[in-house]
């Protein structure tokens, strides 16, 4: 959906302006709000400007009904003879909807049909699903089809041709129908009919309804001869899916207990019936097969079978086919659509490989971290490695389902050190997987890969042997494959050191922690950056550099740099000569708007050459932050004893709920205010909507943050003001919230409205009714939410009321086409309607514009419009 963009007019005279118009481009769904609201804006005698809001008109867009069906049929039948009519029917409403299914004979000819009945085609092929007799289709969503089929059945009588109508009338309504024509010619010439189906063969070990590659599935072409006359050289051609093999020597005839012959051409008779009649049978030795009888007599049936196979290579989804045939060389109407379903078979695996369909190793494909020169579905590594280092082992997924799927990986640890923590990347070593791999193509491989970090306080030995369970499992099906990750080498003695550089050297040597607790503890507001001094030295034999991260996830919106002292930003800390170390600092924000609480920061160095690396877990307290705000300072003019009505908005930009703090008005003397809740944030204060005094009157939860709400400030004037004459009211917020909180920013805690007494008022209200018929029929305007159709019209009416006492000169008014419809003069019926006479208007498909003149004291201005309703 495109919608139009919001606009105002800035103008000097009144203008009444919709705030947001839509450009209509589809008809709505039931359901639908179609709102508007206005704003007016005029000078007065003493040459101030004015600000005013209409009420929100809003209507409710109703259910409908919308039917469509294809398609008329023509058909030839024989005295006696049954017609299959296939038709789809379409919900077009825009709602679910179900349709009476009606068919009757129009009597224009003399087949005098027999009762006609619907059966459900589901699938739309054609072909009755069951002999279940419809009266209606089920419910159906909006754009959603249905397929049925009528059979007709024609007495021995009948002669000629007939139609029938075919209606599907809506259950919304009853009213909305649709109809197609069917059209039935009695023949006395050759007429056959072909059904083709495919079936799961139970003999080739395949369930009925589940067809699998290298099942089996029964062909049926059935023939039936409806003619009064026989159908001479009858042919039937059927072109396989390259899906299907077909099965040498699976042909068969009804007709006959001798099989028929692949080879023998498409000439050469195979067998006979004992009638005289004979069939040929021929298969190309590929895709096409085909067969000719040399006649089939008046109400004669017959079938011919064969069986192919689903070939290996068959993807998931449904295979369907077509036959034709033809009588003399005459082409008859083609068979049904017949089709089966191949069964989604799914089959994963993970190894040191990829592995081909046949079960067998890929060694083209295999892992680059493999060490044991073996296909064995095992991943070994035997480099050494350092304490708190990093072991890498590549694995091989493989897809072999046919058809895509998506892949998980789990992990589980057998016998690698405790504090071990694992964790995987993608092909290009670097990228985490957290989700699952894919989907991948039928046969498709990925390569992923195993990053297992040992615990920097893990006894260094000589000898290991640690292993892991590496799981594989389809999205698709939950199936499996397993594969283990082994590390034979060693483990060596940390040579990298990273501490907190403050006194102490919290941190020293491989303990990550203190004694389960952070070693430094650091608070900050929302926002505020907290900096930790490290130190990373290099205790190893050679130089070395070391790659600076976070070995976990911070909350989301918080960011880590890593700098060093001059303040540069770096990931890795440069060379460090042995027995030398680097100052660095981990800089830690937190997001503008996190909660109050405490974050682990577990900051690790990892050398880019050997995997060694040690780390560090501090904390981050964020503290509790109380600031609220109110916006803003207006100004506003009333008539003496008149009623204005200012909006202000109250945010919560701190950390925590607001539940209990004071919001006070005070300044006024004689003039006098109240502050109240606007609940549903319409700028309108409705009965049931509270004054409030304390932040308590929001109920449980209060003002959460990041959440604001809407206060109007309702100000009255004495009836003795006079013109000219001023007064401030402020609404402020306490600096004490929930008790014992502070608010760290009083600077926005108050707003001041300025309300000056004027001569002159203008007040604007809108209104609508619904034209149903869009004729212009009248009806009684409202301000209350009405319900409205697709198709049907809308009339509005703004009216200005000049409630002060000084004229309001040249009055101009603006309005916009709502969301989902357009201006209409519903071809003259319901043009525009302009008070006074004098009035003028510019009316366009998405805006009214009209000049009004002036407005006395009590007078008004109005203009009335209609919109249509996207149908």
């Amino acid at each position: 959906m495109k919608y139009q963009t919001t606009f105002l007019r800035s103008v000097s005279v009144v203008a009444l302006t919709s705030v947001i118009g839509t450009v209509v481009f589809a008809a709505p769904d039931a359901g639908s709000v179609i709102g508007n609201q206005a704003v007016a804006t005029y000078t007065n005698a003493a040459g101030d400007t004015i600000t005013v809001t209409s009420n929100i008109v809003e209507t409710i867009v109703q259910q409908v009904a919308g039917v469509s069906m294809t398609s008329d049929n023509t058909e030839t039948i024989a005295p006696g003879g049954k017609a299959f009519l296939p038709h789809i029917i379409t919900n077009d409403g825009n709602g679910a909807d179900a349709f009476l299914l009606e068919a009757a004979e129009d009597d224009s000819g003399t087949l005098d049909l027999q009762p006609l009945v619907f059966y459900p085609d589901a699938n739309m092929d054609g072909v009755a699903d069951s002999a279940t007799p419809l009266t209606e289709t089920p419910t159906l969503a909006p754009g959603e089809q249905f397929g049925v089929v009528i059979e007709a059945t024609a007495p021995s009588t009948a002669s000629g041709s007939d139609t029938i109508t075919v209606t599907a009338t809506s259950n919304l309504d009853g009213t909305v129908l649709i109809t197609n024509t069917d059209t039935l010619t009695i023949s006395n010439d050759a007429i056959i009919e072909l059904v083709k189906s495919m079936t799961a063969d139970p003999a080739s070990g395949g369930n009925p309804n589940i067809i699998d590659a290298g099942d089996e599935v029964t062909i049926t072409l059935t023939y039936s001869s409806t003619g009064l006359v026989a159908a001479n050289n009858y042919s039937v051609q059927d072109v396989l899916d390259g899906r299907l093999a077909y099965v040498e020597g699976s042909a068969r005839w009804s007709d006959s207990a001798d099989p028929l012959l692949d080879g023998n051409g498409s000439t050469v008779p195979d067998t006979d019936n004992g009638s005289g009649e004979e069939i040929a049978w021929d298969w190309d030795g590929g895709q096409n097969v085909n067969f000719l009888i040399s006649s089939v007599g008046s109400g004669r049936s017959g079938e011919v079978t064969f069986r192919a196979t689903i070939t290996d290579t068959a993807d998931a989804g449904i295979i369907t086919n077509v036959a034709t045939q033809d009588v003399d060389g005459v082409a008859f109407p083609p068979s049904n659509t017949a089709s089966v379903t191949v069964d989604n078979q799914y089959a994963v695996a993970i190894a040191d490989t990829a592995i081909n369909s046949d079960g067998t190793a890929d060694a083209t494909n295999a892992s680059g971290t493999d060490d044991d020169g073996a296909n064995n579905d095992v991943v070994t590594e035997t480099a050494d490695v350092y304490q708190g280092g990093v072991i890498r082992q590549e694995f091989v997924l493989t897809n072999l389902s046919n058809s895509p799927d998506s892949l998980q990986l789990d992990i589980a640890n057998v016998d690698f050190p405790d504090g071990t923590t694992f964790r995987f990347v993608g092909a290009d070593g670097i990228t985490p997987i957290i989700s699952s791999i894919g989907p991948l193509g039928i046969g498709e491989s990925a390569k992923v890969t195993l990053l297992a970090t040992l615990p920097t306080n893990v006894t260094p030995t000589a000898t290991t042997n640690y292993t892991a369970t590496i799981t594989t499992t389809s999205d698709s099906s939950g199936v499996s494959d397993v594969s283990t990750a082994e590390f034979s080498g060693a483990v060596i003695a940390a040579s990298v050191d990273l501490e907190n550089a403050v006194v102490g050297s919290e941190g020293d040597g491989a303990a990550p922690t203190n004694g389960g607790n952070p070693w430094i503890t650091e608070g900050t507001d929302p926002g505020a950056p907290v900096v930790f001094d490290m130190l990373v030295e290099n205790n190893g034999p050679t130089s070395d550099s070391f790659n600076l991260s976070l070995d976990q996830a911070l909350p989301a919106g918080w960011t880590v740099e890593f700098q060093l002292p001059d303040g540069s930003l770096v990931s890795n800390t440069g060379t460090i000569p042995a027995g030398a170390s680097q100052a660095i600092r981990a800089v830690i924000t937190p997001a503008d708007d996190a909660l109050p609480g405490d974050t682990l920061v577990d900051i690790a160095v990892v050398s880019s050459v050997s995997g060694q690396g040690d780390r560090i877990v501090n904390q981050v307290t964020v503290n509790e932050i109380y600031d609220v705000k109110i916006i803003d300072n207006q100004s506003a003019q009333a008539s003496p004893g008149g009623i204005v009505d200012i909006l202000h908005t109250i945010s919560n930009e701190g950390n925590v709920a607001i539940t209990e703090g004071t919001i006070t008005e005070d300044g006024l003397t004689n003039f006098s205010g109240a502050i109240f809740w606007d609940q549903n944030g319409d700028g309108v204060i409705d009965p049931s909507e509270p004054v409030i005094d304390n932040f308590n009157d929001l109920g449980v939860g209060g003002l959460a943050p990041g959440d604001s709400i809407s206060l109007i400030y309702r100000v009255q004037t004495p009836s003795t003001a006079t013109q000219g004459v001023s007064e401030v009211g402020s609404i402020t917020i306490g600096s004490t919230l929930n008790g014992t909180g502070t608010d760290i920013d009083l600077t926005n805690n108050a707003v001041e409205d300025r309300v000056v007494i004027i001569s002159g008022d203008v007040t604007l209200s809108k209104y609508q009714y619904i034209d149903a018929q869009c004729d212009g029929t009248a009806g009684t305007f409202t301000k209350t939410r009405l319900d409205v159709e697709p198709g049907q019209c809308i009339r509005y009416m703004v009216e200005a009321e000049n409630t002060g006492a000084s004229p309001a000169d040249n009055v101009t008014i603006s309005d916009a086409a709502p969301a989902y419809t357009a201006v209409t003069d519903c071809g003259g019926d319901c043009t525009e309607s302009l008070f006074p006479g004098t009035s003028t208007a510019t009316i366009t498909p998405t805006n009214v514009s009209s000049a009004h003149g002036t407005i006395l004291p009590g007078g008004f201005a109005r203009v009335e419009f209609t919109v249509r309703v996207e149908n």
